[in-house]
C-alpha cells in the first residue's frame, strides 16, 4: 500500500478483496409480557443516578397519586419521590391561576367531575342535526324540488348520505382507535396520514368551516330581505351584503365574549327546529285560497305527477344542483369537533353521528316528497311556487302559528349554526398553529389566558366570511363549501384505507362496523363528485392542498405521530428486504455501500462530507462509532447522549447533504468495536461492503514521541495515540476488514478540502487515479462516482484528488 503523496493534495486509498457483500443477516424482535397494559416502558430513572423503573402503570384515582411498581434489579433509595417528579416533567404543563397544574391530571379531574361533558344525545346526536336541519332545508330544499324533481331530490339526498355514512364509519374507525383530541377532523386525518396531509387539510377545512360562516349568515339574512317590506338600498343583494355585515359582526361579538351558553341552549334550538319540521308536515294536509295562489295547492296527485321529474333551469344540471344541496348534510363533524368536550369520544361520536344520519335522511326525504306533492312547481302568472319562493315552507306550515315557528327555526338553525362556524373555524387553524407545521400560521397558536380562546384566529375567520357575505349568493356559496367537505370527506376516507393496509398492530379499532375497501370507495367517490361538479374549483382545491403538501415536506418539521404512512413505509421495507433475501452480489449491480469509522460524524465531517460525495452510487452509508470502555459504565451516556437512534444527517454545506446510519458500538477496545460493527452493521443485503478509515499522520514518529505532539494533533483535528498499540489496532483493523471480504479505503488529507469553496469557472475534468495493482474495480468506479456529484464538477481545480493502490 503506497503512501508517498504530496501532503496538499487530498488522497484515498483503495483496496479491495474477492467477496464483496456478505450474505448473512439477523434480526430481533420484543414483545411486550402478555395481558398487561403498560402505560410506559423502559427505564424512567434519572440516566445519571442508579435508580430505574422497568415498569410503571398510573391509577385512575389522581388526587392519591399512586403507582403500582414492578421493581428492577438495582438500589431503591428515594425512588418513590422520583418517580412523582418524572411523571410530572414527562407532561405538559400550563399555567392557571392556581399555578401549575399538569394537563393530564386537570383533564381527569374535569372528566371525574363529569358535570360538564356531553355525551351522546346531548351532545353529538343535538349538534349534528343542529347543523344539518338548517338554512339548506329550509331554503333550498323546495327549489331542489323544483329543478331536480322529486325522484332525482330524493337520489341527491341518497347520494349525499351515501358518502357521510361511509366517512363516519371510517370517521368512527380512527375515533375507536386511540385518544381524540380538539381539532376535529385535522386531528383524525393529521394523526392517521401524517402531518403532510393532515397540514393543507387543516387548512382547508378551517376556510370551510369560515365559508360556511358567511353560507349561514346570507341564508339569515335572505330571510330577513324576503320578509321586509322594501329595501333600505333598492337592491335586495347589496341588503343581504349590509345585513351580513352586521349579523356576522354580532356573531364576532358574541365569540369574543364567549359562547358557552349557546351550548347549552342546544336541546332547546333543536326543539324549535322539531317544531318547525312538524308545523310543515301537518300543515300540508290543507291549503287556503291565499296558499294556492302562491303555489301551495295541498296533496295533490297532479303536482306530485307534475314535480316528479326535472326540469333544470338557468343554467343548472344535477351536479350542480347537488353541490348547493350538499352542505345540508356536512353536520356530521359536530361531533369530532366537540370531541374535547365529549364523556367518551370513542363512543359518544359514532353512535350519534350514525344516528343523527339516519333520522336526517328520513326527514329529508320526507319533506322532499311532501313539498312536490303539495307545491306546484310555478303557478301561472304568479313567481311563487318551488321556484320562485325560498319561504314555501311558511305558506305550507300551519296557519297562523306555524309560519312564525318555521321563521323561529329558520332564525335559531343560521344563527346557531353561523356562530358554531365562527367558533370551530380558529380552533382548527389553533390546532394546526400549535403543532407548528406552517410558521406563517404560528401567531394563530395564541390562545386568551382566561378561557384559551383563540382570539386572533377569530378576527381572521371574519375577514374571510365577511369577504364570502359580499358575494351575496346563497347558491354561488354552497358549491365552495361542498369542494372543502368534500376533499376532507374523501381524506378521511382515504386514512382508514391507509391504516388497515399499514399492517400496524396498533391499528385495532373497537368500532369494526367498517371495511377498508369500502372507505377507498368513498374516497374515490368524492373525488368523482368533487371533479363532476366543478373541475375548475377541484383543481383549485387540490392545487393549494398540493402546494401546502410540498411547503410541509420541504421544511419536514420534527413531528412523530405515528401516521398510517410511516407504518406503511416500515411494512414496505420489511417485504422488500424480504424479498432481497435471494439476491447475490454481482459486478452489474455492485455499488460501495461504505463502513466509514468516523467516531462521531461531527467530530470528522471532512470524512462524512467525502463519502457523501459517493451518494451517485446510492449505496448506504453506516457511521461507525466506537466507545472504548466498560458497558456498564457507558450505557447510559449511549443512551443520554441519543447515539442508539441510528441516523446522522449534515445540511450545511449547501448541494452536498450528508446522511446516513450511525452505528454506535461499546467495546473494550478500538479494534474489538470494529469488529463488531464489520460483523453487525447494516441489515440483509444492505450491508456495508467497502470499509473507509483515515489515515494515522506520522505513525512512525507518534510511536515515539506520541506524548509531546499529541496536543498539537489533537488542535489539528487529526487522530490522537494513547498508547503505540493503537497504531497496531489501526493496522489490524484494515486487515479486518480484508478478512471480512471488504473493500478497503484510506482516506488521507481530507480535511484540507474546503468544503464551503465557491464553484469554479473553469474546473478541471480529469480525476488522476494511480491503479498500480488489480483490486476487482474499486479505485476506477471510486473516481466515477465522484466525477458524477455536482460539488466535485464544479471544484476540481481547487481540490485536486488522487487515488492510489
Amino acid at each position: 500500500m503506497s503512501v508517498d503523496i504530496s501532503a496538499d493534495t487530498a488522497r484515498v486509498e483503495t483496496a479491495m478483496s474477492g467477496s464483496v457483500i456478505p450474505k448473512s443477516g439477523s434480526s430481533v424482535s420484543s414483545k411486550s409480557p402478555a395481558g398487561v397494559e403498560l402505560k410506559a416502558v423502559g427505564e424512567l430513572g434519572d440516566r445519571d443516578n442508579e435508580n430505574s423503573v422497568y415498569y410503571t402503570e398510573r391509577k385512575n384515582n389522581f388526587d392519591a397519586n399512586s403507582y403500582t411498581i414492578q421493581k428492577g434489579q438495582k438500589g431503591w433509595g428515594g425512588l418513590e419521590q422520583k418517580i412523582k417528579e418524572l411523571d410530572m416533567k414527562a407532561q405538559d404543563i400550563e399555567k392557571n391561576e392556581d399555578g401549575d397544574v399538569p394537563v393530564a391530571v386537570r383533564e381527569q379531574a374535569e372528566k371525574d367531575k363529569g358535570g360538564d361533558k356531553f355525551g351522546t344525545w346531548n351532545g353529538v346526536f343535538v349538534s349534528c342535526l343542529l347543523n344539518i336541519f338548517g338554512v339548506i332545508m329550509f331554503l333550498r330544499l323546495p327549489w331542489t324540488v323544483g329543478q331536480a324533481g322529486i325522484w332525482l331530490t330524493v337520489i341527491i339526498i341518497l347520494i349525499s348520505n351515501v358518502v357521510t355514512t361511509i366517512t363516519t364509519l371510517s370517521m368512527s374507525a380512527i375515533c375507536t382507535n386511540g385518544e381524540v383530541r380538539a381539532g376535529g377532523a385535522y386531528y383524525l386525518i393529521s394523526r392517521s396520514m401524517g402531518h403532510r396531509i393532515g397540514g393543507p387539510i387543516g387548512v382547508l377545512f378551517s376556510l370551510g368551516q369560515a365559508v360556511a360562516v358567511a353560507l349561514y349568515v346570507i341564508g339569515f339574512c335572505e330571510t330577513v330581505v324576503l320578509l321586509a317590506p322594501s329595501t333600505i338600498s333598492g337592491d335586495e343583494l347589496n341588503d343581504i351584503r349590509i345585513f351580513g355585515l352586521m349579523v356576522v359582526s354580532i356573531l364576532l361579538t358574541m365569540a369574543y365574549i364567549g359562547t358557552g351558553w349557546v351550548i347549552k341552549l342546544q336541546i332547546f334550538l333543536l326543539g324549535l327546529l322539531v317544531s318547525s319540521i312538524l308545523s310543515v308536515i301537518i300543515g300540508s294536509l290543507g291549503a287556503t285560497p291565499e296558499d294556492e295562489e302562491k303555489g301551495f295547492i295541498g296533496i295533490s296527485s297532479s303536482a306530485a305527477s307534475d314535480n316528479a321529474n326535472p326540469e333544470f333551469r338557468d343554467g343548472y344540471d344535477f351536479f350542480s344542483v347537488f353541490a348547493v344541496f350538499f352542505p345540508a348534510v356536512t353536520g356530521i363533524m359536530a361531533g369530532a369537533n366537540i370531541s374535547g368536550d365529549l364523556e367518551d369520544p370513542s363512543k359518544n361520536i359514532p353512535t350519534g353521528t350514525l344516528w343523527a344520519i339516519l333520522v336526517s335522511t328520513i326527514v329529508y326525504i320526507v319533506m322532499a316528497v311532501l313539498i312536490g306533492a303539495v307545491v306546484q312547481r310555478e303557478p301561472e302568472g304568479a313567481e311563487n311556487g318551488l321556484y320562485g319562493d325560498p319561504l314555501i315552507m311558511v305558506t305550507v306550515a300551519i296557519p297562523y302559528i306555524g309560519g312564525p315557528l318555521v321563521l323561529a327555526g329558520i332564525f335559531a338553525a343560521t344563527f346557531s349554526s353561523g356562530l358554531a362556524s365562527l367558533v370551530g373555524a380558529p380552533r382548527i387553524l389553533m390546532a394546526v398553529a400549535q403543532d407548528d407545521l406552517i410558521p406563517a400560521l404560528k401567531p394563530f397558536s395564541v390562545v386568551r389566558a382566561s378561557d384559551s380562546s383563540p382570539i386572533r384566529g377569530y378576527f381572521l375567520t371574519y375577514i374571510v366570511s365577511s369577504g364570502c357575505i359580499l358575494i351575496g349568493s346563497l347558491n354561488a356559496i354552497a358549491p365552495l363549501i361542498s369542494m372543502f367537505f368534500m376533499i376532507t370527506y374523501g381524506l378521511i376516507n382515504l386514512s382508514t384505507f391507509a391504516l388497515e393496509i399499514s399492517k400496524s398492530p396498533s391499528w385495532r379499532p373497537m368500532f369494526t362496523y367498517y371495511n377498508h375497501w369500502v372507505s377507498f370507495g368513498g374516497f374515490l367517490l368524492c373525488l368523482v363528485i368533487m371533479f363532476l361538479t366543478s373541475w375548475f374549483i377541484a383543481l383549485a382545491a387540490i392545487f393549494i392542498a398540493a402546494a401546502l403538501y410540498f411547503y410541509i415536506d420541504y421544511r419536514d418539521p420534527p413531528v412523530n405521530w405515528g401516521s398510517a404512512n410511516q407504518a406503511r413505509q416500515f411494512y414496505n421495507v420489511e417485504k422488500s428486504m424480504m424479498r432481497m433475501r435471494n439476491f447475490h452480489s454481482h459486478v452489474k449491480t455492485f455499488r460501495p455501500h461504505v463502513l466509514l469509522l468516523s467516531g462521531e460524524p461531527n467530530d470528522r465531517l471532512h470524512l462524512a462530507r467525502f463519502v457523501a460525495s459517493l451518494r451517485k452510487g446510492y449505496g448506504i452509508t453506516v457511521y461507525g462509532n466506537v466507545i472504548k470502555g466498560d458497558y456498564e459504565d457507558q450505557v447510559k451516556m449511549f443512551r443520554h447522549r441519543k447515539l442508539d437512534h441510528g441516523y446522522f444527517e449534515d445540511t450545511s454545506v449547501p448541494n452536498l447533504k450528508v446522511r446516513g446510519f450511525l452505528s454506535s458500538v461499546i467495546a473494550p477496545n478500538m479494534r474489538q468495536g470494529v469488529q463488531s460493527l464489520l460483523c453487525c452493521s447494516g441489515l440483509g443485503v444492505m450491508r456495508p461492503n467497502t470499509l473507509m478509515v483515515e489515515f494515522l499522520d506520522d505513525w512512525d514518529r507518534l510511536l515515539k514521541i506520541h506524548s509531546k505532539i499529541g496536543e498539537e494533533k489533537k488542535a489539528m483535528g487529526a487522530p490522537v495515540l494513547e498508547s503505540a498499540k493503537d497504531v497496531d489496532d489501526w493496522i489490524a483493523v484494515i486487515r479486518d476488514g480484508f478478512k471480512m471480504g471488504m473493500g478497503v479505503m484510506v482516506a488521507r488529507n481530507l480535511k484540507k478540502i474546503d468544503w464551503e469553496s465557491p464553484k469554479a469557472e473553469n474546473p478541471t475534468k480529469t480525476i488522476d487515479v494511480y491503479w498500480l495493482v488489480d483490486d476487482g474495480g474499486l479505485t476506477l468506479l471510486i473516481p466515477y462516482i465522484i466525477s458524477l456529484h455536482d460539488w466535485w464538477k464544479h471544484r476540481c481545480i481547487s481540490n485536486p484528488i488522487r487515488l492510489c493502490i
